[in-house]
């Protein structure tokens, strides 16, 4: 599913990069729609921090390839340190439907190369 999105696009690396920290660090989809710019750390301890249940502040780190697409991704977006992390392309947040809708359009392509992956999540 990591290889689904088109590299060609800006969503394609959005997508990528969101994808790549969801597997990578298991944060919930509240969590990545919440990610904003500054909540993603890429220095020699590269992490990524965010506010989880019970508003419990929790700080996950980051392998190096993780960093090195984020890294790609987060130069690209240009955004402002309270900006959004993955927006839309208007520069929002992503809704919870928005999330869904991209992990099923990516779920969809990777089936195409995996049958055995669900239908839909």
């Amino acid at each position: 599913m990591l290889a689904a999105p088109d590299l060609g696009s800006w969503i394609g690396r959005r997508d990528r990069a969101l994808l790549l920290l969801a597997v990578q660090t298991g944060l919930r989809a509240a969590e990545i729609v919440g990610l904003r710019c500054e909540d993603i750390v890429l220095g020699p301890a590269a992490y990524v921090q965010c506010q989880g249940k019970g508003r419990k502040l929790r700080n996950t780190p980051l392998r190096n390839d993780t960093v090195t697409v984020l890294r790609a991704w987060l130069a690209e977006r240009r955004g402002r340190s309270a900006d959004p992390a993955f927006p839309t392309i208007s520069g929002t947040s992503l809704s919870h439907d928005a999330l869904q809708y991209l992990l099923n359009k990516h779920l969809a392509v990777a089936r195409r190369h995996c049958p055995s992956l669900p239908a839909s999540t």
